[in-house]
Order: C-alpha cells, then structure tokens, then sequence
C-alpha cells in the first residue's frame, strides 16, 4: 500500500483494520457469488485498504467491473491505472456514470460528512443495488437501523427502511483508523425488500414515493412538536391524520409503521 498524506481538506480517516477488511471484502464477496451483480463501486478508496483486498478477490468473478469514485485527485490518478476511476465528487457525479452497469453492488468506507447524503442517493436505486455494505459514523448508522420509539427513531430510519433491510455488521473503534477520529464508527449492511415496507407504497409508484417523502418532511420538521402544532400549515395532512384516527396530540418520533401506513393511505386517498 503507497504511502500518503491525510488530506485534511477531505477529512480522511485511513481505515487501517486489517482484519475488518478482509472481513467488509469476504461479506462483499460472498453477495457477488449469490447475486447477478456486473459491478461493484467503492466510493472514496483513498489508500486502498478495501480495494486492495477487494480487487484480490474479483478475481473469482470476472464478470464483475470495479469501479471507484475519488474526488482526491492525487488517489485518482493512483488508481486510475488498477481499475475504473471516476475523478469527482459521487454528490456531482451524473448517475449515468456510476450506474453504468447495473446490478451494482456497493462497498465502502463513507465520509462522515457526506456519509448520509451519499447514501441517499444510492438509496434511490433498489432495483438496481442488490447489496450496501457501508461505514458510516455510529451515530448515524444507529439511525438507519432504529427501532420505533428508541432514541435514533426519525425521519432517516423511516424513508430508508421503507425499501431497505438495514443489519448492523460491526462496530468499528476510532483505533481501526489511521488518524483516529473523534467518534465511534459501525458498518452496516443494506439488502432492497422485495416490496416496501408500507402497504400504502407497493402499487403506488411513483407518486406515492414522493408523497411519502413529501409527507416525511412536513411530519419531522418540527419533530419536538405535537403533530397538530407541526403541521399546521398543511390542511391536508392534518385532515389525513384524522381519517387515519391517529392522535394528533403525538409527535411523529411516537408513530410505529402501522400508523405511518395508515396515514400514507389517507394521504393518497385524498378523502376519497
């Protein structure tokens, strides 16, 4: 592995766990060996610590393309002579570029600061991404796979596991980096449901995808607040949350999936 420096305008934390790699590449592989996948992207490689052992073991399975995204263009060009290098930042990349070549499986050690919004725009794609396997700061990857009325319960843990199974894989201490951050760190994993997790959703897309996120984002903007507080400037949602016959006197953490589905439902039914 090259020796290079930390970049700390891309806030890079070096993963240095080897065991954890081989660990985060065998899982990877043994989804390749059961899924249809034609390739498989890293995003933000850097030194290689997942690519290396990855590349490694593809080659058991020469159908499938490594890909990687690296906005560092010192790594880029690292790279770019040992597999596909996409030289840009994955938030600004066209996904015609990315998801090129569909199945697409998903290996990586995501930045904190843009660990979330990368992987809501990956998540978008389940017909596509058969598998995620994804280091996120531990805080955030309890959000994803939050149970109702715990703690990490919210908006995240909703709109993701709507289409997503999410386990935890392992929890990762500052040590397994190189520096070592701040906080703890967890890799999860992200399998598609075969339909979504709410009835309300699973003859209704498009529209009722972006109802619900729609929906999501009025419910949680005032998260603190009780439902009628909250969305009070949406007549209609609070007309839905009493044909649901949910109490508007909750707060939108409070709702379990039940309730969720019945107020989506309300919502798309306009009344009718």
């Amino acid at each position: 592995m090259p020796a290079h420096p930390r970049r700390k305008a891309f806030g890079q934390h070096f993963l240095k766990d080897q065991a954890l790699c081989e660990r985060l590449t065998d899982l990877a592989a043994e989804w390749i060996g059961k899924s249809q996948v034609q390739s498989l992207l890293e995003i933000g490689p850097g030194s290689g610590a997942l690519t290396e052992p990855m590349i490694r073991k593809l080659a058991d399975f020469p159908r499938v393309r490594l890909s990687v995204v690296e906005k560092d263009r010192k790594w880029a060009s690292y790279w770019s002579g040992v597999t596909v290098v996409h030289d840009a930042d994955f938030l600004e990349l066209p996904e015609e570029k990315w998801l090129d070549l569909p199945p697409l499986g998903v290996l990586s050690n995501l930045p904190y600061s843009a660990g979330t919004s990368i992987l809501l725009r990956l998540a978008e794609h389940p017909q596509k991404i058969p598998f995620m396997i994804l280091m996120f700061q531990a805080e955030v990857a309890r959000r994803l796979r939050a149970e109702p009325s715990t703690k990490a319960w919210g908006s995240l843990s909703l709109w993701i596991q709507t289409r997503w199974e999410v386990s935890q894989v392992a929890s990762v201490p500052p040590g397994a980096f190189q520096p070592p951050p701040d906080v703890d760190s967890e890799v999860v994993q992200l399998i598609p449901r075969s339909t979504p997790r709410l009835t309300a959703l699973k003859n209704s897309e498009p529209h009722g995808f972006e109802a619900w996120d729609k929906l999501l984002r009025a419910s949680f903007a005032h998260r603190r607040k009780m439902l009628r507080a909250g969305l009070k400037g949406y007549p209609a949602y609070l007309q839905a949350l009493e044909r649901a016959q949910i109490d508007p006197t909750l707060r939108a953490e409070a709702l379990h999936w039940e309730q969720w589905d019945a107020f989506l439902q309300a919502v798309l039914s306009g009344g009718k």
